[in-house]
């Protein structure tokens, strides 16, 4: 059985070990568990069924990160990503004024593009058009959005009316987060084996006397979902009219392309998954998953399904290969009918893993060559971009349409490549139509 996966996965010429990669992919599982809660309720607010968006939120990862694992051989899980129910719940149905089966019709329609972007040339010659610094630019924006995340749902920062401040730093959660972070500081130091897992685990567990870690009144939950109930509306959405229906679908397929391409670059850069150009081998397997996990997603009431930033803590277990993200996705399945138990780990608990994976993240900006502001300047608004606004879709807007503007000041119009060019006027574009921010 063993060398089965070896073969298959190819263990050994990545380095890695079975029990490794199991424990890469638990270690997954836990930072990126609190979607399965966060997910339904922002969905919640278009009128879905919270506990049926929930259930669909569980199968879609499980389902997604088993094919992208076996397919991608890439140590990435795919769940529903964070940013895509707010601007499905906000901007489509709030201020666009669709309903939520013509939103999931939206959602499939901006599916099935992805996978025909994924599978075209345009693809990879997006990839090849962004220049060698912008790639360690977007593991170090990474990281920072990651870490801000981290310290935002522990309480240690508080964002708020867009003023951003020091949390209560004698409140038990903040107290328990930064114990938490010392104490995986420490494992990593020592270099002890899952250390990231351990930290979580130790902080769950420390937050029961202190009331931070609430157990539930139940283990069990019955899933619940209802296909029948799930129609996406294609025909009401030409009642939205040509403008923000073609705003809609490019932003959403835009910021899935650049959600998934700046997670597989941005972490894959602080590993051996990367060549020495920042590709990734099994990249447009990668995309052509995601494309057919939000098409999948779509029709069990989800958004657009990415591969998600949390697999950074499990890559920085260890995990290399594509086994982590099945173990990932076996355990959303399992979890399934013990969603109850998802609710013990808390930001204070996932602080740590956050924190540590965004510092080794930062490793890349050594690379950037800060004395030349023609890549200095668009790196820097790539890294400050993402966790200044939340989004990695909009970090890259503003490196790439910044580049593209100081080369073409600077006479250099003709070293810009043209798929940039291309990719500047569909930033502003769709930024000029509303549909970004």
């Amino acid at each position: 059985m063993m060398n089965k996966l070896d073969r298959f996965f190819h263990l050994s010429q990545r380095g890695t070990t079975v029990g490794r990669e199991i424990l890469g992919g638990c270690t997954t599982f836990c930072a990126s568990a609190y979607l399965i809660l966060v997910i339904p309720s922002q969905l919640a607010g278009a009128g879905m069924d919270a506990w049926e968006v929930m259930t669909a939120t569980c199968l879609i990862a499980a389902l997604g990160s088993i094919l992208f694992g076996l397919a991608s051989n890439l140590p990435f899980a795919l769940v529903p990503g964070l940013g895509f129910p707010t601007m499905f719940t906000y901007t489509l149905c709030q201020h666009y004024g669709c309903t939520w089966q013509q939103g999931l019709a939206l959602v499939l329609l901006s599916g099935v593009l992805f996978l025909v972007l994924a599978a075209s040339p345009l693809r990879q010659r997006l990839n090849d058009a962004l220049p060698m610094p912008f790639k360690f630019a977007l593991s170090a924006g990474l990281g920072l959005l990651l870490t801000l995340s981290g310290l935002i749902n522990a309480g240690l920062i508080t964002a708020n009316d867009n003023m951003v401040d020091m949390g209560a730093l004698t409140a038990p959660g903040p107290l328990l987060a930064l114990l938490s972070i010392f104490i995986t500081a420490v494992l990593v130091m020592k270099k002890v084996p899952g250390a990231l897992m351990i930290g979580v685990a130790v902080t769950t567990l420390l937050g029961i006397p202190l009331g931070v870690t609430v157990l539930p009144e139940s283990l069990t939950a019955a899933p619940k979902l209802s296909l029948a109930s799930l129609k996406p509306d294609f025909t009401g959405l030409l009642a939205l009219g040509p403008i923000p229906l073609i705003s809609a679908l490019l932003s959403l397929v835009v910021s899935e392309h650049f959600d998934v391409l700046g997670t597989l670059q941005g972490v894959a850069g602080d590993t051996k998954l990367a060549d020495a150009t920042g590709d990734v081998a099994g990249q447009k397997e990668a995309f052509l998953c995601c494309g057919a996990a939000t098409c999948a997603g779509a029709v069990l009431g989800v958004t657009n399904v990415i591969v998600v930033a949390e697999s950074a803590t499990g890559i920085r277990e260890g995990a290399r290969t594509g086994l982590s993200a099945v173990v990932t996705g076996l355990l959303f399945l399992c979890v399934l009918p013990f969603t109850p138990l998802v609710g013990m780990v808390t930001g204070a608990a996932l602080a740590a893993p956050l924190v540590m994976v965004g510092m080794f993240m930062m490793s890349g900006i050594t690379q950037i060559t800060w004395k030349h502001v023609e890549i200095s300047l668009p790196s820097f608004l790539m890294i400050v971009g993402m966790p200044f606004t939340f989004s990695i879709t909009t970090g890259v807007m503003l490196g790439v349409v910044s580049y593209v503007v100081v080369m073409v000041c600077r006479k250099r119009a003709a070293l810009v490549d043209p798929a940039l060019y291309l990719l500047a006027g569909v930033f502003v574009l769709n930024a000029a139509l509303g549909m970004f921010g």
